[in-house]
């Protein structure tokens, strides 16, 4: 049983409606089977889950005694600075002022030790100017895989491989060190050194296909020999 299975369970808890078993195991896309051992193990660290008698009766978290406190992953985190990017490159004025701050904080989920390697996370994600018209109407959302196997290969610092599609259409194998993501809202690039031409190249992320992930570590190079000739106005996440 993953700790994500027992983490999501909680997140639908939380809210202190009843949820039936079939409910949780079509919402998390897993098993009846599956849910009612996620809730067994839960009983079993000490989380008190109520059940609702009756055909239509559902479970329940009474209270919030024994909840585990805030538990985040670094590929997590990097999920929620990626999202976090995104919100404040679009300027909403109803999301305020505390996106900054709300960075920050994030850093609070992990112990002392571990906050360092955050701070570099961020260096490493780095927000630019919006994308001009024309490359926003050729943007498409990125493939699932390809998007996961990035931040799996960003965030462990491995090498990975994938096929990459031109404006033109012309189709290269590539394997490279994704050194830093820039977004230029919406879109996202890897920059990253290219293994068979020795130099940075950038990578549109929609245009990346076929991803795989080696177990080959790779070193941090400077942010700046990482940009583009002639681009401006980028600074850190």
């Amino acid at each position: 049983m993953t700790r994500r299975t027992h983490d999501a369970l909680l997140g639908l808890l939380a809210d202190g409606e009843p949820w039936t078993g079939l409910g949780i195991a079509e919402r998390l896309g897993v098993s009846l089977r599956t849910v009612r051992r996620a809730v067994a193990d839960l009983r079993a660290s000490g989380i008190v889950i109520d059940g609702d008698p009756g055909r239509g009766g559902g479970i329940r978290l009474r209270g919030r005694a024994g909840l585990p406190r805030l538990r985040l992953e670094h590929a997590e985190v990097v999920s929620l600075l990626l999202a976090l990017a995104l919100a404040e490159s679009a300027r909403l004025p109803v999301l305020g002022s505390g996106l900054p701050g709300l960075r920050d904080k994030l850093s609070l989920a992990f112990a002392e030790s571990s906050r360092r390697e955050l701070g570099t996370l961020r260096r490493r994600i780095l927000i630019g100017r919006p994308a001009s018209d024309a490359v926003r109407a050729s943007w498409r959302t990125p493939a699932a895989r390809v998007a996961g196997s990035v931040q799996d290969a960003f965030v462990a610092r491995r090498v990975m491989s994938f096929l990459y599609v031109d404006g033109a259409g012309a189709r290269t194998s590539r394997d490279v060190e994704p050194q830093c993501l820039l977004l230029n809202a919406p879109v996202w690039y890897v920059l990253a050194h290219d293994l068979a031409r020795g130099a940075p190249r950038s990578f549109r992320m929609d245009r990346m296909l076929e991803p795989e992930v080696h177990g080959r570590r790779f070193a941090l190079r400077t942010v700046r020999a990482m940009l583009p000739d002639g681009i401006d106005g980028v600074a850190p996440l």
